[in-house]
C-alpha cells in the first residue's frame, strides 16, 4: 500500500468505514480546470467517485504528519471532505447538504465549532453558496 492509499486507509478508518463500503476513491495530482484551486475532493455527477486531490493543502499536511494513523486535526478534516463527497454521491448536487455532513462528521470525530478546521470549513460553505448562487453549474468540490 502506498502512503497515499495509507492516508485514505486511516482518514477512512476515523470514519469506522472501510474502501468497501464507500464509493470509489481515485487519488489525483490536482483538480480539473473548471474546479476550486483550493478544493481538496471532488465529485463529477453521475460518475460515482471521489476524486481527492493529493497536491492539497489538506492531504499534503496529511502525509507530512503521518507516523501513523493519527487522529489529527487534518486527517479528521480528510476524513470529514470524504464525508462530503460520500454524499454528493448520494444525494446530488446540493452544496448545503454535504456541508452540514461534512461539519456534522467533524462533530463526531471530536473537532468542536471553536476549532480552527471546523470554523475553515464553515468559511468554505459560505463562499461555495455564495459563489453557486451565481453560478449554479460548477463542478462539485470540499474544502
Amino acid at each position: 500500500m502506498s502512503s497515499a492509499a495509507a492516508i485514505i486507509a486511516c482518514a477512512l478508518s476515523l470514519l469506522g468505514r472501510s474502501e468497501r463500503t464507500m464509493p470509489p476513491i481515485t487519488l489525483v495530482e490536482a483538480p480539473p480546470k473548471h474546479a476550486s484551486i483550493q478544493a481538496d475532493a471532488f465529485v463529477s455527477l453521475p460518475d460515482p467517485h471521489i476524486y481527492v486531490i493529493t497536491s492539497s493543502p489538506t492531504f499534503r499536511d496529511a502525509m507530512a504528519s503521518r507516523s501513523s494513523c493519527s487522529e489529527s486535526a487534518t486527517m479528521k478534516k480528510l476524513a470529514s471532505v470524504l464525508a462530503h463527497e460520500e454524499w454528493h454521491i448520494r444525494n446530488g448536487a446540493d452544496e448545503s447538504g454535504a456541508y452540514y455532513a461534512q461539519l456534522t462528521t467533524l462533530l463526531r470525530l471530536g473537532v468542536p465549532p471553536d476549532n480552527n478546521v471546523y470554523r475553515s470549513v464553515q468559511r468554505s460553505m459560505q463562499a461555495v453558496l455564495k459563489k453557486r448562487k451565481q453560478k449554479p453549474d460548477l463542478v462539485l468540490a470540499g474544502r
